[in-house]
């Protein structure tokens, strides 16, 4: 008994001198390199008078968001224990004497670490975590977690606390693969109440999950019928089946062991993709199977390094330049023509946005971000392709914009600009394109900025669902042109949609929102459309302009360096043979004068 108060005693003696030291592991990012480390962080609670210290031996330096985190995980975590801050002293210690320290992403860690130390309770083992904490508990958002869960799985860490985000994040999604690679359960706090169960108490770890699927009412959508009965929209019927075995074919690539609930939910989506075809609703179903090819190339490449995401963008770039051949443009294919160099024009821009975002990279966080951005590129360079496949299969009168287009063009971006500023996607492709003498495919993407970045968002939530509808009938009764009339039954689609969901869900509204903009942007290429028409001239016919496209262009350049070699062979024979008779002739010369030379005297 008198041991027991003796020990108890003595336990209390030593705290007030010695203090309770308390300590966990928080990964940090090595930046530059694409690799964590974890980092061994502790703390010493002594009786004080409030004194904060980060690594005062230390002969690194230490951020000053480092030492302010450190003075708000103090501030909130006697607060939230109804302690005096002041009567303590708190003396941090990340990693060792030699550590330059910097960054507030350890701002939980410090927090629970002086909960920790204020109550003489043990952290749970072998866990890790980060975050930065504000003054009220919340904790923050911050970067490089697939480099943190790499350095966790060093110690095959338990779990991983991490902060709360969107499950439509672009944060999310870089959650979720680096759960899946490296195994380790990543768990969302939005609070310093929401990580003392999994810090301290008996919280079990449940991991993330991941659902991209969309369930649409398929079977309640009526047939398409032809919006416009004279475009031809057949047409897309090749282009889509393109875009859904592309998007196929990226599907059956994808990691089975890390990503095998993903890639059935992928699967499953592409074939809602292709029912909507084939319903009629050709370009709707392709444009989801062209945005789910994007979801899929970050999934296939989600291991990627600085370099290696390098070559993959070097690649698309060789790709989309290597489509430099442009098929005669008709008054029947002048639709697919622009629409392929539209796309190749944004193609281009978000390439070197994407590009530029490697460069600058400093985590593999941000190596994943520049390919999701990058994943555009490929996909519309791969749609550029295949419309003008088909657009070189269709005969017609070939015609060429006159110069009304170009001065409208130039006007119309010259306006946009001041508008919308010059570093807009559509506003930089119109740019690209004029400077590529692309005119009608600049007034295409000018189209598309005046309907995205015009403040439309407002006339959407100040537009009743009658409102929207009675816009979306309207195009499908007048739309005119193969872009307007799809987008014209991609606003009938979404609006359909947005009527089967639950009034003031966040589904329906944002059906309703696509329903609106689908519908302005049949609307606006409508006018674009007969815009070009009108300025239509007739052009002289190419030759060859009834070949089948990129492939015949390939083997007439072939036949073309063929000849080319031919003839250059045959002028390098008549050389040699000019040079050989020359030389002979000298030869035979020579031989005659030694004939005819005196002979020597002989010397007696």
């Amino acid at each position: 008994m008198y041991s027991r108060l003796l020990a108890i005693f003595l336990l209390i003696f030593a705290t007030q001198i010695y203090g309770y030291t308390t300590q966990l592991h928080a990964p940090a990012v090595l930046v530059g390199v694409d690799r964590g480390v974890l980092t061994n962080i502790t703390l010493n609670v002594t009786p004080g008078n409030g004194t904060i210290l980060v690594n005062p031996a230390s002969s690194g330096t230490v951020g000053s968001d480092t030492r302010a985190s450190a003075v708000t995980a103090v501030g909130y975590a006697t607060s939230f224990l109804n302690i005096d801050e002041n009567s303590y002293n708190y003396r941090f210690q990340i990693g060792d004497n030699n550590s330059n320290v910097s960054g507030p992403s350890a701002g939980l860690a410090l927090t629970l670490l002086t909960i920790s130390g204020l109550e003489h309770t043990h952290l749970n083992s072998n866990f890790t975590l980060t975050g930065t904490i504000s003054a009220n508990g919340t904790v923050g958002p911050i970067g490089g977690v697939f480099d943190k869960l790499q350095a966790a799985k060093t110690i095959n860490a338990r779990f991983m606390l991490v902060p709360y985000v969107s499950n439509q994040s672009q944060d999310y999604l870089i959650y979720y693969l680096s759960q899946q690679t490296y195994g380790i359960p990543v768990i969302e706090v939005k609070n310093v109440s929401q990580a003392i169960p999994y810090a301290f108490g008996n919280a079990q770890p449940v991991p993330l999950q991941y659902n991209i699927s969309t369930n649409y009412h398929i079977g309640q959508l009526q047939n398409a019928s032809a919006v416009c009965p004279s475009c031809n929209g057949t047409l897309f019927s090749p282009l889509a089946n393109f875009t859904f075995n592309l998007t196929s074919g990226e599907i059956s690539q994808l990691n089975s062991t890390h990503f095998a609930a993903i890639k059935s939910q992928f699967a499953n989506d592409l074939s809602q993709y292709r029912q909507l075809a084939s319903k009629g609703y050709l370009y709707t179903g392709a444009d989801l199977a062209f945005l789910e090819y994007q979801s899929v190339y970050v999934f296939l490449n989600y291991n990627a390094s600085q370099q290696s995401a390098y070559n993959l963008m070097q690649n698309i770039s060789y790709y989309c330049n290597s489509l430099n051949y442009t098929p005669q443009t008709t008054q029947g294919n002048y639709e697919l023509i622009v629409g392929a160099q539209t796309r190749l024009a944004w193609a281009r821009i978000r390439l070197q946005e994407a590009l530029a975002a490697l460069n600058a990279s400093q985590t593999s966080d941000e190596v994943l971000l520049s390919l999701e951005a990058a994943a555009p590129a490929q996909s519309w360079c791969a749609a550029a392709h295949e419309m003008y496949a088909q657009a070189a299969t269709i005969n017609g009168t070939p015609v060429t914009t006159s110069q009304t287009i170009t001065r409208q063009a130039q006007s119309q971006l010259q306006q946009a600009q001041e508008a919308y500023g010059n570093q807009e996607l559509y506003v930089q492709a119109a740019n690209y394109s004029i400077s590529n003498k692309e005119y009608a495919a600049a007034l295409y993407s000018l189209g598309y900025a005046n309907v995205f970045y015009n403040d439309s968002a407002a006339a959407v939530y100040n537009s009743t669902h009658s409102n929207i509808s009675a816009t979306v009938s309207k195009t499908l009764s007048s739309a005119s042109g193969i872009w307007p009339s799809e987008f014209a039954l991609q606003g009938y689609f979404y609006l359909r949609e947005s009527a089967l969901q639950p009034n003031g869900t966040s589904n329906s509204t944002g059906y309703l929102s696509n329903a609106y903009y689908t519908a302005q942007l049949a609307s606006t290429l409508e006018g674009i459309n007969s815009q070009i028409q009108t300025n239509f001239v007739s052009a002289p016919l190419q030759q060859n302009s009834t070949s089948s496209g990129p492939i015949q262009q390939q083997i007439n350049q072939l036949s073309s360096q063929i000849s080319l070699l031919f003839y250059t062979l045959v002028i390098i024979l008549v050389l040699i043979a000019v040079i050989f008779v020359m030389l002979l002739l000298i030869l035979l010369r020579g031989s005659g004068k030694a004939r005819s030379a005196p002979r020597p005297a002989k010397v007696r």
